[in-house]
């Protein structure tokens, strides 16, 4: 992973307010409508891809970078296998897709590893075909935390839901859920060492001086940005990323307390349900 630099500090995005952007794959264009969550084309970047019913691309294609796959809704099918809502997928750089197309459309999240190019021609036909083994996130149990270098596992809060669904046993670099449950709060502002990018995929949250963000938030923040306090009315269920295992640094503030406190106030008067733009993520 490289060029996070190039990202910045994103913290109140929300992906239901994007416009649609060309977004050219190197030199291919491939007719998906791209909404830019973070990044550029020479550098990591993620987006939130659409695909309409019947999408093909036709010629066998390999990837310069490793990519990440989350299926939001609807289904994708690579290399003969068929992806539906809540599969994730991790490509390696350089592994060929020769099968790309959907039945019903999709709208999925792509998280690219370095360049966002896609190459085609001798160079794609010559290499190994990618093996897809996917996850589904939403049948995934929800686990207890693990421990992590600041918070042992016995001092992270049982309201707190943990899936890991990948990581990388040399960089550490890592990809999971977590849930927090109704009620959940953490006072305390924390930090990291690595960068963390975190999509919010259903419930409201408090997220620190930002205020309430709901589902559909997008946030990438640079290593050591301290963010807090925390909390949850109706619960929330996050995708979260990062470029080596999350350590956690915590300091307190003053103000924490009241700016919860306003938060669980202000929530109990509101009517509204959980909001969840991709549908029920919550599981047993």
């Amino acid at each position: 992973m490289q060029n996070k630099d190039l990202r910045g500090h994103v913290e109140f995005l929300q992906a239901n307010e994007l416009n649609s952007i060309s977004y050219s794959f190197g030199d291919l264009s491939p007719g998906l409508r791209a909404f830019e969550l973070t990044g550029t084309p020479s550098s990591d970047s993620s987006l939130l891809l659409n695909g309409s019913p019947l999408w093909r691309f036709q010629e066998d294609v390999i990837f310069r970078s490793d990519i990440e796959i989350l299926i939001l809704n609807g289904d994708l099918v690579i290399n003969s296998a068929t992806l539906c809502r809540g599969d994730y997928i991790f490509i390696k750089a350089g592994e060929k897709v020769i099968d790309f197309r959907t039945h019903n459309g999709f709208e999925l999240l792509w998280m690219s590893n370095g360049p966002n190019d896609w190459i085609i021609g001798d160079m794609a036909s010559k290499a190994c075909i990618a093996s897809i083994n996917s996850i589904n996130a939403i049948e995934m149990p929800w686990m207890p935390s693990p421990s992590y270098e600041g918070r042992p596992a016995e001092e992270a809060d049982p309201a707190l839901g943990v899936k890991i669904l990948r990581q990388d046993p040399e960089t550490t670099a890592y990809t999971l859920m977590t849930r927090q449950q109704p009620g959940w709060v953490d006072r305390r502002l924390e930090a990291h060492d690595t960068w963390e990018e975190l999509f919010l995929l259903q419930g409201d949250y408090l997220m620190g001086t930002t205020g309430i963000i709901n589902g559909g938030a997008y946030i990438f923040r640079p290593p050591t940005r301290p963010h807090g306090p925390q909390a949850t009315h109706k619960g929330a269920v996050w995708f979260c990323r990062g470029e080596k295992e999350i350590d956690f640094q915590y300091s307190n503030i003053d103000w924490a307390q009241d700016q919860v406190d306003e938060y669980f106030s202000f929530m109990s008067k509101q009517e509204s349900e959980m909001i969840a733009p991709w549908g029920d993520w919550w599981g047993e």
